[in-house]
Formats: C-alpha cells, sequence, structure tokens
C-alpha cells in the first residue's frame, strides 16, 4: 500500500501535523505529547519560530520530510 501526501509544505507545528499528515499514518492519531516524544527521540529537524528566545518563542515546526521519512519508515516495518 502506497501512501500519498499531497503537501508542499515544508515546515509544519504539532498542531498542523495532527490535522493533516499524521491521520494518514495513524489513526486515531497520538496525543501532541507522544508525537512531540516520537519526533524527538527519531531526531527529526526542528525549528524554533524565534531561536534566540530563550524560553517559549513561538510555536517549534517540525520538517515535513523528516516527519514523512519517519513514518514511512515504521510503516514498512509493519508490513
Amino acid at each position: 500500500m502506497e501512501l500519498k501526501i499531497n503537501s508542499t509544505a515544508r515546515l509544519a507545528s504539532l498542531d498542523q501535523l495532527l490535522e493533516t499528515t499524521i491521520p494518514i499514518f495513524l489513526s486515531p492519531p497520538p496525543s501532541r505529547d507522544t508525537l512531540r516524544n516520537w519526533l524527538d527521540s527519531a531526531n527529526v529537524p526542528r525549528f524554533k519560530a524565534n531561536p534566540s528566545a530563550k524560553r517559549g518563542g513561538g510555536p517549534c515546526f517540525y520538517s515535513m520530510a523528516g516527519v514523512e521519512k519517519f513514518f514511512r519508515s515504521r510503516m514498512a516495518g509493519a508490513n
């Protein structure tokens, strides 16, 4: 089964991922905390809106390519 994502986005926040990309791979989608732990443990690249801020500094964005690669590698092992 080939999964195809029709997106041109390069970066997405956790909320955007949970709305658009994650439901393609998982149903029901995991919680925000679980998803963040998975992506951080897999070293998926992430970027802060304001990298100079010590705490907070706006939302954190994840690389869409990294997220897709992470889930595709996990789905390939499940088949």
